[in-house]
Parts: structure tokens; sequence; C-alpha cells
């Protein structure tokens, strides 16, 4: 059993040999982001209203802003990690950089979603 087990898994990893690593990287940041988000919109439609909206918000800033740190996969990490990391290498630079980066991304979600509450609440409704 545990052969034949062995010989599936093996088959089963060798389809991801012919898909480049840049590839699965960037599939497995986006997806799981994505998953995170809509896991947490659940979470955020039962607090209370401005809480919820704000929340997602912050968690979407700390997920999808890109890092400004150098090197092979420094591309493909969020601004959280670039952050963390220059919080225990003790470079400012690096914090800085990562802090504004996402408090930049965090800033303009806010004045979306305030622009869209003011949208949604002119807009007249229409019933029938």
């Amino acid at each position: 059993m545990l052969e034949q087990l062995t010989i599936w898994w093996q088959a089963f990893l060798s389809l991801f040999d012919g898909i480049a690593e840049d590839t699965i990287a960037t599939t497995v940041y986006v997806g799981g982001t994505l998953f995170a988000l809509w896991a947490w919109s659940s979470v955020a439609k039962r607090l209370p209203n401005p809480l919820g909206g704000v929340t997602w918000i912050i968690l979407f800033a700390l997920l999808a802003t890109p890092t400004v740190s150098e090197g092979d996969n420094a591309g493909l990490a969020p601004a959280l990690i670039g952050l963390i990391f220059g919080i225990l290498t003790k470079e400012q630079s690096l914090v800085l950089s990562n802090a504004m980066s996402i408090l930049l991304v965090a800033a303009l979600g806010f004045f979306v979603g305030y622009c869209w509450s003011k949208y949604s609440a002119t807009k007249p409704q229409n019933t029938l």
C-alpha cells in the first residue's frame, strides 16, 4: 500500500516539473491572498458596519502591498515580510519604506471606501 502511495505521489509531483517556480509561487501567493480576504470578508460581515470594512482594508494592505526589498524572491513577498525583515535586521530605511507602502495602500483603500459609502448613501433607491 505504501509503495502504491509513493508511486502515485511521485506521479502527482511530476506534473509540476514543467511549470516554472515563479509561476507556482505567484499563483500560491495570489490565491492565498484572495482566499484569506474572502474568508475575512465572511467574518467582517458580522462585525459592526465601519469596523468590518476597516479591518478588511487593513488586511488587504498588509497582504497585497508589494515589498520594496531587494533579492531573488523579494518581488513576490508582501511588504509585511519586508517590514518584519527590516525590524529584525534593524534597517531603518527598509522599515520606513515598507511601512509607507502599506500605509499608502491602506489610505487609498480608505479613500475608495469613503467615496463608495458617499455614493451608496446618495444613490436613489429604485423600487418597483
